[in-house]
C-alpha cells in the first residue's frame, strides 16, 4: 500500500528545499550587486624603474549566501518586486505622458464637424448633425397665404419638404435662378423637413470648437441670433450659422390629402 503520509512529507521537503536553494540564489546575487569591492590586487611591477603607475584593484569576491544575515536577505527580496515595477514605470512613462498630454487636447477643444456652402458669393457652415439629403433642385408647389418666407413645398421620394427663403434672412438680393451648382439642403427640425437653396455644396469639415470666434458687429441692425460665429477656412472667412435660430419661425405644417 502507499503510504500518503509518507508522500506528502516527502513532497513538502522538496518543496521547502527548492523554495531555499532560490532564496540563496536571489541572495548571492544582491550580494555581488551591493557588496562593494575592498580587496585588491598587488601591485603591477613597472616597465622601467620609478615608474609609476595606478594601482588596479580586483573584483571582489562574491560573498557567501551563509554569510549574508537573514535580515538583509528578507530585504533583497521585497525590494526586488520594487526595482521591477520602477524597470516597468520608467518603461511606459515617456508613452503615458505623451497619451495623457493628447487626451487632454482632445478634452481642450473638442471637434465641430460642418458642412460649408455659398450664397451670393460668402461661405456659410452649419453643423451636419441635422442634415438630412443634399439634392439638386426639382419643382416647388406654392402655398397660398403662406409667409412671405414660405417659398412652398416639394416632394422628396414622398416626404414633404417646405421650402424657406434662407437667402433674404441672411441679406442678400433674391435670385431664383437654378444653376449647375445650386442645390438644396434638406434638414430635418424637429418632426419637419425643412430645405432651403443654396449657390454651392462645398464640403464638409472639421474644426476646433475654439477656432470660432464672435461675430464682429458694426451695426445694431447686425445683430442676428442665427450667427454662432466665424472662422478662417483657407484664405476665406466662413461664416457659421445655427439651423434652428436660422429657420425659426419659418416652418409650415402642410398636411397631404
Amino acid at each position: 500500500m502507499v503510504d500518503l503520509v509518507k508522500l506528502r512529507k516527502k513532497a513538502k521537503e522538496k518543496t521547502a528545499k527548492a523554495i531555499e536553494n532560490a532564496v540563496e540564489k536571489a541572495a548571492e546575487l544582491v550580494a555581488e550587486v551591493l557588496t562593494p569591492a575592498t580587496s585588491t590586487a598587488p601591485d603591477t611591477v613597472p616597465d622601467r624603474p620609478n615608474a609609476e603607475e595606478p594601482r588596479k584593484t580586483a573584483p571582489a569576491a562574491p560573498v557567501p549566501a551563509a554569510q549574508i544575515p537573514r535580515s538583509a536577505r528578507d530585504d533583497a527580496r521585497q525590494d526586488a518586486p520594487r526595482r521591477d515595477k520602477l524597470a516597468e514605470f520608467l518603461e511606459t512613462a515617456g508613452t503615458r505622458r505623451q497619451a495623457g498630454k493628447a487626451e487632454a487636447a482632445a478634452a481642450v477643444a473638442p471637434q465641430l464637424e460642418l458642412l460649408t456652402f455659398a450664397i451670393a458669393k460668402e461661405q456659410y457652415a452649419v453643423s451636419i448633425e441635422q442634415i438630412v439629403e443634399i439634392v439638386t433642385p426639382r419643382p416647388v408647389t406654392k402655398i397660398p397665404n403662406a409667409e412671405r418666407a414660405i417659398v412652398g413645398i416639394m416632394s422628396l421620394r414622398g416626404m414633404i419638404v417646405t421650402l424657406v427663403d434662407v437667402r433674404s434672412r441672411l441679406g442678400h438680393p433674391e435670385d431664383d435662378e437654378d444653376r449647375p451648382d445650386t442645390r438644396i439642403i434638406v434638414a430635418e427640425l424637429g418632426s419637419e423637413n425643412i430645405g432651403f437653396r443654396v449657390d454651392r455644396v462645398l464640403r464638409v469639415i472639421k474644426i476646433d470648437e475654439t477656432a470660432i470666434s464672435p461675430h464682429p458687429v458694426v451695426h445694431n441692425q447686425e445683430l442676428d441670433d442665427s450667427i454662432r460665429g466665424v472662422f478662417r477656412a483657407g484664405e476665406s472667412l466662413t461664416i457659421f450659422l445655427d439651423l434652428d435660430k436660422l429657420l425659426d419661425g419659418r416652418r409650415a405644417s402642410v398636411s397631404v390629402a
